[in-house]
């Protein structure tokens, strides 16, 4: 493990993301905050909304329909 000061890490980010790669990386702050670098792979990455787990409602009106009745929503304002 090894242990940067904010600074450090400010000036050597680079160099530390490779560390980081191989070992463990801890960064403290000057407010008294240590922060656990961790890399992640992209794979890891998951892009995934947060409304894909929000159940849709079917409604037998078009997208027309639903433009149209916005457009005269706010005809009025």
């Amino acid at each position: 493990m090894q242990v940067f000061e904010y600074d450090d890490f400010y000036q050597n980010a680079t160099k530390i993301f490779d560390i980081a790669l191989t070992q463990e990386v801890i960064v403290k702050n000057t407010n008294g905050y240590s922060y656990k670098i961790l890399p992640i792979k992209k794979d890891d990455l998951v892009e995934k909304s947060p409304f894909d787990d929000i159940p849709g409602i079917k409604l037998n009106i078009s997208t027309q329909e639903i433009v149209g009745l916005i457009r005269e929503s706010r005809a009025g304002i």
